[in-house]
């Protein structure tokens, strides 16, 4: 699986991931705050944030 934003895959990414109700689909937490926040926090799409185990 890739992010919507920068195409990268999850699997070789220490970030977490959101689900994007904008971009229809999982997201870097730092894509989403880098690309489409102001306030340097997940933007008003996220619909839910996922951390990497282990």
């Amino acid at each position: 699986m890739k992010c919507k934003i920068c195409d990268g895959d999850f699997k070789s990414s220490p970030d977490s991931v959101l689900l994007c109700g904008h971009k229809e689909g999982a997201v870097h937490l730092g894509c989403c705050i880098n690309n489409c926040s102001w306030n340097k926090q997940p933007c008003g799409h996220s619909t839910g944030t996922y951390e990497k185990l282990g």
